[in-house]
């Protein structure tokens, strides 16, 4: 699998972990506060194509 492709298939636009919450296009991040972490926290532009370490696939 080529980098590309696995940085499309890791995208927080496909994680179960991102909500449309408040007024960002990006979306927000839960993972932090289902795990006890903090706040939400808003999705960064540079994080939003590539992913994170957190990232979960999106449960249809």
């Amino acid at each position: 699998m080529t980098d590309s492709k696995k940085a499309v298939m890791t995208a927080c636009w496909d994680c179960d972990f991102r909500r449309d919450l408040g007024d960002s296009f990006l979306g927000v991040c839960v993972w932090f506060e289902a795990h006890g972490k903090g706040p939400n926290k808003g999705i960064p532009p540079t994080l939003v194509e590539k992913g994170c370490k957190h990232w979960k696939r999106k449960q249809r």
